[in-house]
């Protein structure tokens, strides 16, 4: 079986993609001929991209979050509808999507001879149900995934698919912290940029509204239900049977409290915190490669610190909606497609989360309304869980730099050292 499974593992994988999306496909209700009712937030989407398309105009209120990048990603779904309607058309370009990162990371894991990530990736997007089909998190996680897949050895490939990814989604922007050489630094910056300024343009250009929009309706978000900040409240409904006082606000429940407020306010001050010390980890491992630990300079570093980062901002988060977790899966998977990666512990338990996860959410009714959750026991277990990750791996990577050069080390197996460009 062993030698079978080596002989023909592309075939196995591909297989095994095919059968995981289609179960996908068939819990959204595309494949049984019914009525279809689990669209979720695509009914929502299709409503923006009739705007986009038929008035020229960003979609406004509340609930449009999103950078414009996404204004350009909902009409590709409504050239689509006239086939099949918007919500398969929209699950298609999901799909796309979802290829596009899966062959990704299978060459990742033949170029390094570790399928780790491939398998976290085949099995643990669909631990999300229909979820990493019915939002464009997807994209974003694929361009970051395709950025990685090229950082240290494309610098200006590597800012522009961070760029595009950040003009859609905003996280993948902490992908420039991937990068420690200055000079590729300073190339990938400038085409990430360049890349958002376009998108922006052409936004601005094509439909009449604020481009800038989102940054107001992200900046009043307060404590929602699902975020790690919300355990007290989990964890006194576990002992008094006590619930929080919730209300709706931005498609999403949010904790209608003081003490819920003053997290919140906690928790930006939180993620201010998250990305100084990411900056001054960078400056840490910068100084220990100039001190001769070039093994550092090896792009599974990158990635292992990318993922801790990206956890990290989760945990810090107001907000903990269940497609975050496409994120952390796709940067977990590319961490493990390398023996070397020193993250290995807390991307299991992320992907422990991601099963818990689904188990946390209940359905979610008609578009804009926020989802009705589980029980808070099962969101206690899966944001103790990334807490418990993301400590881990901050506690590694930050021994990472200070730790002795291993005696006998001639190398890292992708070093930028003998990568193009550097």
């Amino acid at each position: 079986m062993s030698d079978f499974y080596q002989r023909h593992k592309l075939w196995v994988w591909g297989a095994i993609w095919v059968l995981t999306r289609a179960l996908i496909v068939a819990q959204i209700g595309f494949l049984n001929h019914r009525s279809v009712t689990s669209l979720e937030d695509v009914f929502l989407y299709e409503t923006w991209a009739e705007t986009l398309a038929h008035d020229h105009s960003l979609p406004v209120g509340e609930l449009w979050q999103y950078p414009p990048g996404a204004a350009l990603l909902l009409p590709l779904a409504e050239l689509g509808m006239h086939i099949k309607g918007f919500g398969p058309a929209f699950a298609g370009l999901m799909l796309g999507f979802d290829f596009l990162a899966f062959c990704l990371i299978a060459v990742l894991a033949r170029r390094q001879r570790r399928d780790t990530g491939v398998w976290i990736w085949l099995l643990g997007i669909p631990m999300l149900r229909a979820v990493p089909l019915l939002r464009f998190d997807m994209v974003g996680t694929s361009l970051a995934i395709a950025a990685l897949f090229v950082i240290h050895r494309r610098p200006a490939w590597f800012g522009a698919l961070a760029g595009l990814g950040a003009a859609i989604k905003v996280w993948p922007v902490i992908l420039l912290f991937g990068e420690w050489k200055s000079g590729r630094l300073l190339r990938a910056a400038a085409a990430a940029a360049a890349a958002i300024v376009l998108v922006f343009a052409v936004v601005a250009l094509a439909f009449s509204g604020n481009v800038f929009e989102f940054l107001t309706e992200q900046g009043g978000r307060g404590l929602h239900v699902e975020a790690v900040g919300s355990l007290p409240w989990h964890l006194r409904e576990i002992v008094t049977g006590e619930g929080p006082r919730t209300l709706s606000r931005s498609g999403a429940s949010e904790i209608a409290s003081g003490p819920a407020d003053l997290i919140a306010g906690l928790l930006k001050v939180a993620t201010l915190a998250v990305l100084v010390a990411a900056a001054v980890w960078w400056r840490a491992r910068r100084r220990a490669i100039d001190d001769g630990r070039r093994e550092l300079a090896d792009a599974t570093v990158s990635r292992d610190f990318v993922f801790t980062l990206a956890l990290l901002l989760v945990v810090a988060s107001q907000v903990l909606s269940p497609q975050y977790l496409i994120w952390l899966l796709g940067l977990a998977a590319v961490a493990l497609t390398n023996r070397s990666s020193v993250v290995a512990r807390p991307a299991w338990i992320v992907v422990a989360a991601a099963i818990v996860s689904t188990a946390a959410y209940g359905h979610k009714g008609a578009w804009g309304h926020p989802p009705v959750y589980g029980s808070s026991f099962n969101l206690v277990i899966r944001n103790v869980a990334l807490l418990v990750a993301a400590v881990d791996a901050s506690a590694l990577m930050w021994k990472l730099p200070r730790r002795p050069r291993p005696p006998g080390l001639s190398g890292a197996n992708e070093s930028e050292s003998a990568a193009p460009n550097g």
